[in-house]
């Protein structure tokens, strides 16, 4: 495999996991956050539970195939250099290795969710500016 097919398949893999992955930390911290009407707390609460544990299956293995692509672009495409898109990119990264943390190791659902999210659009809206900035 040549240099510049395994940068493209470790770009695509990176854009397809995070999307997986950012979109339902942030449709979980924006929509499952609330009782739906007409619901209790508790079942709004084993409704939030079931889906979060059935997404875990997908979205944790796609959160971590996201940080190990992203490290791998990174270092091959940008070690070492110090320009304003380097630097977006390591704001961007930093944004989303403090979501996958807070979501780890945080047990409330809610807030974590919630602060995941903004942390996730954060990270989404740095790497999309990065390619602008010279």
């Amino acid at each position: 495999m040549t240099a510049i097919t395994l940068i493209i398949t470790a770009r695509i893999v990176h854009v397809v996991s995070s999307t997986i992955w950012a979109g339902f930390v942030i449709i979980a911290g924006v929509v499952l956050v609330d009782a739906p009407h007409g619901t209790t707390a508790e079942d709004a609460r084993r409704v939030r539970r079931s889906a979060i544990n059935r997404a875990a299956r997908v979205v944790a293995p796609a959160a971590i195939v996201s940080l190990l692509s992203g490290l791998y672009l990174f270092s091959a495409l940008h070690a070492g250099a110090r320009t304003p898109t380097e630097i977006a990119l390591a704001i961007g990264a930093l944004a989303a290795v403090l979501s996958f943390f807070i979501k780890a190791l945080n047990g409330r659902v809610i807030a974590s969710g919630r602060a995941a999210a903004v942390l996730l659009l954060v990270s989404g809206v740095a790497m999309a500016a990065a390619r602008f900035l010279y």
